[in-house]
């Protein structure tokens, strides 16, 4: 790698008005002199576009618009394409970026050739963005774990895991398949198990990103159907590591039956613990039995009753009754 690489920073946007001119002056603020910014914008509705507009007259600043709203892993998916660095960042449209984060990136990946995959911790904000604090770090990823049983064993700790800012090498995406645009969220989870098949995964605890740690901010983070994608994320991790294919499991032809597949299979699998295990799965089947209570009740009731089956609740059969009669 040369002494001053070319930083891709890539920048899906939709419906950020309010945030993205901050996220864009951040980039600008960079100590690192060798950047570019991509920015794709997904079909905005508000003043997104004009905003962004007014940044157009700096040469390190690509714009890519889309006449119809495509999602962010297709939106991610574009602005890799349409980026030339030799390292890749993402900046969310509603974040910032500490000016030195693209100087200490670009530092650690000299000194370690052999990464690829080099991610940090981050403040948390509230929508001024005045820090909460920095969020706990979990430290890196344990030699004797693979990703996603170190992501998942955190899941119900007082600690998760942070990955903001996220960044990797352009040769190591290019090995992968590159962002999933099946997936509406949970697209760089995804990113990451796939990064990890191909290259080595550092973590440095230290805050070079301001993450906006509320409901409004990030159009993309309002997805009602979240918890269906974190287990479409983790069941295509899962053939992944199996080595076999199966179909694209559809909301529609989500079961029970395959949920208690998968919670066997990563209990057998993995070192994770049965009770965190336990509760993501039983959260899991309660968001999904409550999606589904609309438009098809025989199934809804299923996965709230088979919910029993992983503890943690104190939602009675009388509740569930309540909310199938209405």
């Amino acid at each position: 790698m040369k002494q001053d690489p070319l930083f891709s920073i890539i920048m899906p946007s939709y419906n950020n008005g309010n945030y993205i001119g901050d996220a864009i002056e951040s980039a600008l603020a960079q100590t690192y002199p060798n950047w570019e910014l991509v920015i794709v914008d997904d079909a905005s509705t508000d003043d997104s576009l004009d905003i962004i507009k007014h940044f157009l007259n700096n040469s390190n600043i690509k714009l890519i618009t889309n006449d119809i709203n495509q999602g962010v892993a297709y939106v991610a998916k574009q602005a890799v394409e349409n980026s030339s660095g030799e390292i890749i960042g993402i900046l969310d449209s509603d974040d910032v970026l500490h000016k030195d984060a693209l100087m200490v990136m670009v530092s650690e990946y000299i000194q370690h050739p052999d990464y690829g995959l080099i991610y940090s911790n981050h403040y948390q904000c509230d929508k001024n963005l005045a820090i909460h604090g920095e969020s706990p770090w979990s430290g890196e990823l344990p030699v004797d774990m693979c990703l996603q049983e170190f992501l998942i064993d955190k899941l119900f700790d007082a600690v998760t895991i942070s990955m903001h800012f996220r960044t990797f090498k352009r040769s190591a995406y290019d090995k992968t398949e590159g962002f999933d645009i099946s997936l509406l969220c949970y697209e760089d989870r995804d990113l990451y198990y796939k990064l990890e098949k191909a290259t080595l995964i550092k973590g440095i605890n230290k805050c070079l990103y301001y993450y906006r740690d509320i409901d409004e901010a990030g159009a993309y983070r309002k997805n009602q159907n979240a918890e269906y994608y974190w287990f479409v994320c983790e069941y295509k991790e899962t053939m992944r590591r199996l080595k076999i294919n199966l179909p694209f499991i559809r909301e529609e032809n989500l079961s029970p039956f395959l949920c208690n597949i998968m919670y066997f299979y990563l209990r057998r699998r993995h070192t994770i613990a049965k009770d965190k295990l336990r509760k993501k799965m039983h959260h899991f089947l309660l968001e999904t039995g409550y999606n589904k209570l609309n438009n098809n009740k025989f199934l809804a009731i299923l996965y709230l009753l088979n919910s029993y089956i992983y503890g943690y609740t104190n939602f009675s059969f009388r509740k569930i009754m309540k909310c199938l009669v209405h």
